[in-house]
């Protein structure tokens, strides 16, 4: 009776602990760069200017690169030996640092035709795109840093140190947070440089604490020669590139909110309320991929002989069951959230018009988000990430003609409803793609709980409305008293929701655990 078939799943707990921590103190933060910048042409410039960053920021401080630097070394290892593995993990890391220098500084260069890109609404010779290329060639600088901390975070995952890796983006965020108290004491003009250098803070702070977690681990790159590292370059590169795949499925919800936010920039204070926005959207579907990755990933491909239609289809309904109620409830509580979060400094009323209802057009697209990235990991779990990478392709195209077409006649919601289209069609072709290949079956059982999961929702929004409009005065303050009344609804709608869905069979713990 041995404890260790546990062990993977304390560990996971321990991730998901650090993830919602990180999640939390980002809230912090994005309340804090609210209050400093509130919603309008400066918040615009902010965000476009630090959309590069934040990518790159999301992607490898979360475990992008895990899915190949960490079989590659453990191959590398059982193959030719740790000397061998350890020249290759050094040269994972010369060269994906040597490419984010490089990229960093030709970004520099070209820094206004990146904002251009990104944010082809600004005026060229306006405040916004001023402001946006300020704050980019400062924030550059965070690319070598992050890709650093990217690959070493992966060499301490290798090395069974993984408790490290997943604290480095509550520190990072704790640094930010520091330097951000002291933009409020700086000028107006100098506001945004000091922004970006939170941000350089945080990817310092990060790739120290990664430098501190492999010194003297298994695959630790350090000592190794000149001449070995010149050897492993050609055997690192290819575990590099089988990256790829993974991270763009990674990639994927952000590079959707670049192209919204592209679409949007053409409306004042349109690029940070979908900022501010997305930003309450990642947080329950962040638990959902922290859990595909930490935990249904390895159990998929555990499964993946016996049942492997049957289990693809339960993480699925387990993922609706989370995400399905929380969108609703996202939707009908909009307006109360940015107003108890976001609303105190310059963020004023307009700013909570702009957000709370680009906000409840998002929330429309959680459910269906969440439910693909859990079959972008049954895809990578069964070896078909061509399939996932396809339908990701395809899903940023749909929503980019989309958001940019709906742009004109709705303003800022087109980009928002582009996001639902996005989404809407990389779950369509993943989950054709997985059940033509008998990866992807809905067995009677899933079928008859999946409406009444969707009654069970139905009723916590019709409860958590009624809930709404009897604390109405109380919503809107922004206080302690807001922020009681907002905790109240999501207690009561969560009370709801649990015995709808009990009294209904829609919820059935014990078959989604089998």
């Amino acid at each position: 009776m041995s404890p260790a078939p546990e062990a993977p799943f304390r560990h996971a707990s321990t991730v998901a602990g650090l993830t919602l921590a990180s999640r939390v103190l980002g809230f912090v933060r994005d309340a804090a760069v609210a209050a400093l910048f509130g919603a309008g042409a400066v918040a615009d410039a902010a965000v476009a200017g630090l959309a590069v960053p934040q990518l790159a920021r999301r992607l490898l401080s979360e475990g992008a690169l895990n899915a190949a630097v960490v079989p590659g070394l453990l191959d590398a290892e059982r193959e030719a030996g740790i000397a061998e593995a350890r020249a290759r993990a050094a040269a994972a890391l010369a060269l994906i640092t040597a490419a984010a220098s490089l990229l960093a500084i030709v970004m520099t260069v070209l820094m206004p035709l990146v904002i251009a890109l990104l944010a082809p609404g600004f005026d060229w010779d306006g405040e916004r795109a001023a402001g946006a290329v300020l704050v980019g060639r400062l924030a550059v600088v965070c690319l070598p840093l992050m890709a650093a901390a990217g690959v070493l975070a992966a060499i301490a995952n290798a090395s069974g140190r993984a408790t490290m890796p997943a604290f480095a983006p509550v520190l990072s965020n704790i640094a930010v947070l520091l330097v951000l108290g002291v933009v409020f004491l700086v000028p107006e003009s100098r506001a945004l440089a000091w922004l970006a250098a939170a941000s350089v803070a945080g990817a310092l702070a990060q790739l120290a604490l990664m430098i501190g977690a492999v010194n003297g681990s298994r695959f630790a790159p350090s000592g190794v020669s000149g001449q070995a590292l010149r050897a492993a370059l050609g055997a690192a590169w290819p575990m590099l590139v089988q990256s790829g795949p993974s991270l763009l499925a990674a990639a994927l919800p952000q590079l959707r909110f670049l192209v919204a936010g592209a679409a949007a920039s053409g409306t004042v204070g349109g690029v940070a309320a979908l900022f501010y926005a997305g930003r309450l959207i990642e947080l329950p579907l962040g638990v959902v991929g922290a859990s595909a990755g930490a935990v249904l990933l390895p159990l998929l491909a555990a499964q993946a002989r016996s049942t492997p239609g049957n289990a693809g289809a339960r993480a699925a309904e387990a993922a609706l069951a989370l995400t399905l109620p929380a969108g609703l409830g996202l939707m009908v509580l909009a307006e109360p959230i940015v107003v108890v979060l976001f609303k105190r400094g310059a963020f004023d009323a307009d700013a909570v018009a702009a957000t709370s209802y680009v906000l409840a057009l998002l929330a429309l697209a959680l459910p269906v988000q969440a439910v693909e990235k859990i079959l972008a990991a049954i895809a990578f779990a069964h070896g078909e990430g061509r399939l996932a990478t396809r339908a990701g392709l395809a899903a940023l195209a749909a929503g980019g003609v989309a958001g940019f077409a709906l742009a004109g006649p709705l303003g800022v919601a087109g980009p928002a409803l582009g996001i639902l289209v996005s989404s809407a069609v990389g779950l369509a072709g993943l989950t054709l793609g997985l059940a033509r290949r008998g990866l992807l079956r809905l067995d009677g059982a899933v079928r008859r709980r999946l409406p009444r999961l969707a009654l069970a929702a139905l009723a916590m929004t019709v409860a958590v409305m009624g809930a709404a409009w009897l604390l109405s005065d109380a919503l809107a303050a922004h206080g302690l008293a807001g922020l009681a009344a907002l905790a109240g609804c999501v207690v009561f709608g969560v009370a709801i929701y649990a015995g709808a869905a009990q009294l209904s069979g829609a919820l059935d713990l014990t078959a989604l655990r089998r």
